[in-house]
């Protein structure tokens, strides 16, 4: 049982994933076109014991159809109530039930929407119980219309939940089959009711017709006690959020146990694209979803005209009038009639359960237009051959022919309707409107049917035989407005049918074959249009139309990765183009269009790519971090590793909790605005240019310089333009206070009293900011998202995580918004929404590398389809003149010409540029990482077979872009102090993205030890086995080796630690977190005594030297202390003590 939860949970993680890849859907679509499915196995078995509960709904209303038929032609029913056998009265009678059916469509649907398809089972049947009652025990008129009231009340509800229930319940490869069975056991209902009023009509009381009428509580019965022994429908429990329960049920009804069987897989994927947990659905009062769309008006079309179809054709006639259509064949002996009356069902049954295994094989089309067809012709002989028996009373062969036609009429009726019309109204509806749809349908099929057991009985009273031409014409309407709306639903399962609805012609579509495309088109990686916004976002070749190949169009690994390496070819060829700045590098040519930078893939590819389809630009996906990743400080702190050190875990708290009971930000009581010279205000907004402004360069310099002429002028109402300022100031001011941390561990007094002085002004206009910010929240601009962003970045430096990712998560869905509607000058405005666009997403995917939990903003999912940044003036004045092309250049510079920025705020312009690519592209490779290795769905950290090969493709990656760094960012990899601030944090990011691409080695070692291993390497290649839960691994000295280069990383990472503006400013809250858990992998590590014997002596001085940074650091911002900064500093320094004690007792 634990083993089957685990592959449940499994596959749920697998499903969950967001995996739109092509070659994903079409290998899923060939592995289940490829299973061969028997119907005879005990899962299915099962599926069948499950559905006869629901088929026995199909029985009451079909018990009922014979039953007043019956009941209506014994002589003591008609001489209890004196109705006669066709009068108006009976009419009512018989209308009644259906009449009872129609309030009841208001609520079937919500009831089963709302609480599930048992629930409306079981109040249907309890519903019949309450009707039987009343009918049974009737001595009037009236109690006997109150009681089939009531019984077309329950029975509606049945009819809605019951075929629901089966078609989304039944197996896709039988679904034509075992959904059209239901409708057929209307024909058992019908045999009983038959055969039990034929043994009653000897009974002379009026027992003899009471005891039928009892007989309903059998089948009512069973289904209210049996529906809560079956299972709740898997598309009902999707639509509710309750993934987990469906694909159990999936997995041991139609995937034999197995929850990662194939057609389990399909059709989950299938119903998490298609199925909304918000449809409207989950609105009882909302029917609008069934016409506001142009497929839902199809599918209305279907439903209604099935519905109302299904009542007038004529088998009302054949149905509840059987023995008044065979005395007027010539037929007038009572008893003769109820055995006509009782062979008809068990004739149409046969017929109908073979009319149900044909769906599957003919399709529903083929057997719905030629039965009716026919239909009409049989009507047309039943007319002639019985108003040649009643003109010639002695004529026994019109009377046995009449008799005969009547029964090929209900033949063919059963073989061709019966299975398809629950049926066809379910498959039609998408599980959102399919219980409202199906009551909707019920109500046109209740009306149409009591206009026709009304209009029926005094017709046949009043002309007689001539009341059949009515539907010899009628049936032939239907076929025409059948040819032309009902498209054919067989072979594609309940979700792939939105592809058919959807389609401007639906019938036209239904009849072209499924393919894989089919599968494509349901999980969204086409939409129709060629080539389609799908696969452009995704830069694919369109496939629409196109049979795809059964492997995917890329088997890279890294596919998302060459993203990363076209933006890294753009930095070269702009690095190719000023030697003097960037050095003697190769050149990687680039051709710039409007909006789109392509570049050719590199020259130097890894040779892990060499099996791989060509490098094209087109293969790349967009690289997310992964919900709820498995490498954040918090999972390793899970590791069992530290089970030894009961105290860490002890004293923790999780860090949402600890951020989330933070006192509000205080603001004062009225705004005060400092007064500053005009020097001091240049030299804060200088500040805010060489920190904020170069690390995410969002802000123009002409912008920039009338800030200035506002701050001096003092001109600060309450506008968006002054809200700006003031953060531009607040921001410089922040900048100004951690100016002085770079190469200076220890501040003296003076700069104590500045860095105070700075924070105070910060405070000062931040609190401005406060009293405005509610111009940035209501306006929608380029200026009001600016706001936002600079806002999300005050709260970083305030240590304040959860307010800095909501306002991150704000400015990204306000990017969105502007980017989906551009601004009529596009070209200062958009780029200034693009870059800070990048710039959330760098900032959203750091916070999320910690807080894995956090909701997306959704920015990344299309971070593929943004352009990159282009020409923006962030530090040099514009030129009128003839500007550089570059990969940045804008979409009107066709006619420039290539050259060298000049000045120095050009050049700081470009490595202000390059550096926010670096950092993008980085962070990008970074989420590749963990999503490759550390994503809790198909991470391959764990997996042997895998993770080696990943890492050294990542590496390679990784290497490469080091390599392709400007010379003004070049950095070693060891603890040699780079040449400018710049290139220090870069040198940290890239230690840190190796410590994680090496992390698997590392954990595959310390499960090994931990799983029983205890003696040391014998030698170089030679290693011991242990089992970890992954079959038998081997633990070389080569394994060894990988750890220590992500120990070497790790240590690396903490010693070059310094006071980077970027580190101490933006990512303080981040670092100590990242510190924190960089201590605890080498706790972990220095227990192993070969990964011990690895690390030098300089690991036990790590935990003073990090206390001292950041301590420093966390009181910057001089309001309260982060507590999950306070916290991680604390774990620091508990772990820096057990290393230095593992160590030194390890080496004794």
């Amino acid at each position: 049982m634990e083993q089957t939860k685990n592959e449940v949970n499994h596959a749920e993680r697998t499903i969950s994933a967001t995996d739109n890849d092509v070659g994903t859907a079409v290998q899923l679509a060939h592995d289940v076109g490829d299973q061969k499915y028997s119907p005879w196995t005990m899962s299915m078995a099962r599926l069948y014991a499950v559905l006869w509960v629901a088929y026995l709904c199909g029985c009451l209303n079909g018990f009922d159809g014979s039953l007043m038929g019956g009941v209506n032609a014994m002589d003591t029913y008609q001489n209890y109530f004196k109705v006669g056998k066709a009068s108006q009265t009976t009419g009512i009678i018989m209308a009644i039930y259906n009449i009872g059916a129609i309030p009841a469509v208001f609520v079937t649907g919500p009831v089963n929407d709302l609480f599930g398809r048992r629930w409306g089972m079981f109040t249907g049947s309890t519903v019949i119980i309450v009707g039987t009652c009343i009918q049974a025990t009737a001595t009037r008129v009236p109690q006997l219309l109150g009681g089939r009231f009531l019984l077309g009340f329950g029975v509606s509800f049945c009819c809605v939940s019951a075929p629901c229930y089966v078609s989304e319940m039944a197996h896709p490869t039988w679904r034509g089959t075992l959904t059209g069975f239901y409708n057929c056991t209307w024909y058992i209902g019908s045999i009983i009711a038959s055969w039990t009023i034929y043994g009653c009509s000897y009974i002379e009381t009026e027992n003899g017709f009471r005891i039928p009428i009892w007989c309903q509580l059998i089948t009512s019965g069973f289904v209210a006690i049996l529906v809560w022994f079956i299972p709740e429908s898997p598309r009902w429990l999707v639509a509710n959020d309750r993934c987990d329960e469906a694909i159990a049920i999936l997995a041991k009804y139609h995937g034999e146990g197995d929850a990662n069987h194939p057609i389990v897989q399909l059709q989950m994927k299938e119903m998490q694209m298609q199925i909304s947990t918000t449809a409207s659905d989950k609105k009882w009062w909302d029917y609008r979803e069934l016409w506001n769309s142009h497929s839902a008006r199809r599918r209305l079309i279907c439903v209604i005209g099935m519905a109302m179809f299904g009542q007038l054709s004529g088998n009302s006639a054949t149905g509840y009038y059987l023995p008044t259509m065979a005395e007027n064949a010539g037929i007038d002996d009572s008893r003769t009639q109820l055995i006509i009356n009782g062979i008809y069902p068990c004739v149409c049954f046969v017929a109908a359960v073979t009319g149900a295994r044909l769906c599957d094989t003919v399709g529903r089309r083929p057997l719905l237009l030629y039965s009716t067809i026919f239909c009409s012709a049989c009507f047309l002989v039943i007319f002639g051959t019985s108003k040649i028996a009643n003109e010639q009373p002695g004529n026994k062969s019109a009377t046995d022919s009449a008799i005969a036609f009547v029964y090929l009429f209900g033949i063919v009726f059963s073989l061709g309707w019966t299975p398809l019309q629950s049926m066809y109204i379910a498959e039609t509806l998408p599980t959102a409107t399919r219980a409202k749809g199906t009551a909707m349908g019920n109500l046109a099929s209740n009306a149409a049917g009591a206009i026709s057991n009304y209009g029926i009985g005094p017709g046949l009273n009043a002309i007689g035989y001539w009341f059949y031409l009515v539907f010899v014409f009628w049936d032939l309407v239907e076929v025409v407005v059948m040819y032309f709306y009902f498209p054919e639903t067989n072979e594609r399962t309940l979700e792939e049918l939105s592809e058919v609805f959807e389609a401007k012609n639906p019938v036209k579509k239904s009849l072209e074959k499924r393919g894989a495309n089919t599968v494509l088109n349901t999980l969204k990686c086409c939409d129709g249009r060629e080539p389609c916004a799908t696969c452009i976002a995704s830069n694919h070749d369109c496939v629409y139309g196109a049979e795809a190949s059964s492997r995917g169009k890329s088997d890279l690994i890294l596919d998302g990765v060459l993203r990363v390496e076209k933006y890294l070819h753009e930095m070269n060829a702009m690095m190719a183009s000023n030697t003097a700045l960037l050095g003697s590098r190769p050149s990687i040519h680039s051709v710039a269009t409007p909006q789109t930078v392509q570049v050719r893939p590199s020259t130097g590819e890894s040779p892990h790519l060499a099996h791989t389809p060509a490098n094209d630009d087109n293969g790349v996906h967009n690289a997310i971090l992964s919900s709820l990743h498995t490498s954040t400080t918090e999972s390793i702190l899970e590791w069992p590793h530290f089970d030894h050190f009961p105290s860490l875990r002890r004293t923790y708290k999780p860090i949402f909790n600890l951020e989330q009971s933070r006192p509000p930000l205080s603001t004062r009581p009225s705004e005060v605005t400092p007064y500053l010279g005009v020097e001091e205000v240049r030299q804060i907004i200088q500040s805010f240019q060489s920190s904020v402004n170069f690390f995410y360069p969002t802000m123009a310099k002409e912008k920039l310089g009338a800030i200035q002429n506002r701050i001096i002028s003092g001109v600060l109402d309450q506008s968006v333009e002054s809200c700006l300022a003031l953060l531009v100031m607040a921001l410089g001011c922040a900048s100004q206070s951690v100016s002085l941390l770079f190469n200076n561990p220890s501040l003296s007094q003076g700069d104590r009293v500045y860095q105070q002085s700075r924070r105070s002004l910060a405070e000062m206009f931040f609190d401005g900011v406060l009293k405005r910010l509610h111009v940035a929240h209501l306006e929608v601009s380029q200026e009001a998202t600016q706001c936002l962003f600079f806002i999300a970045l005050y709260f970083a430096y305030l240590q304040r995580p959860l307010q800095a990712w909501s306002y991150i998560n704000t400015t990204a869905a306000r990017c969105r918004l502007l980017l989906s509607y551009p601004s009529s000058d596009p070209l200062p405005d958009s780029e200034c929404v693009r870059r800070i666009f990048w710039s959330c997403y760098i900032l959203e995917s750091d916070y999320l590398a910690e807080l894995s939990a956090l909701p997306q903003s959704g920015i990344a999912s299309i971070e593929s389809s943004i352009p990159l940044p282009g020409d923006y003036n962030t530090h040099s004045t514009p030129h009128t003149e003839l500007t550089m092309t570059s990969p940045f250049s804008s979409p009107t510079s066709a006619l420039t010409q290539t050259r060298t920025p000049t000045t120095l705020e050009e050049q700081e312009e470009e490595l202000s540029s390059l550096y926010f690519l670096a950092c993008l592209s980085m962070r990008r490779l970074l989420n590749r990482v963990h999503d490759l290795l550390y994503s809790a769905s198909s991470g391959a950290s764990l997996d042997s077979a895998r993770f080696p090969f990943i890492v050294a493709e990542l590496s390679h990656q990784l290497e490469e872009w080091r390599e392709l760094l400007p010379a003004a960012f070049h950095f070693t990899v060891d603890a040699t102090p780079t040449s400018s601030p710049h290139g220090g944090f870069l040198r940290q990011r890239y230690l840190t993205c190796k410590s994680v691409i090496y992390r698997p080695y590392l954990t595959w070692v310390l499960r090994s030890w931990d799983g029983g291993l205890r003696d040391g390497l014998e030698g170089e290649g030679r290693g011991l086995r242990t089992g970890m839960g992954m079959g038998r691994v081997g633990v070389t000295a080569e394994m060894v080796d990988k750890c220590e280069i992500c120990l070497e990383a790790i240590l690396l990472h903490i010693l070059n630690l310094s006071g980077f503006a970027h580190t101490v400013l933006v990512d303080t809250w981040i670092c100590s977190l990242s510190m924190a858990g960089g201590m605890l992998i080498l706790l972990a590590a220095t227990r192993i005594p070969p990964l011990r014997s690895r690390m030098g002596s300089e690991v036990t001085t790590l935990g003073p030297l990090l206390e001292d940074f950041i301590s420093q650091w966390m009181q910057i911002p001089g309001e309260t202390i982060s507590p999950s900064v306070e916290q991680s500093l604390r774990m620091i320094c508990d772990v820096g003590g057990f290393i230095k004690s593992e160590y030194i007792s390890g080496a004794g």
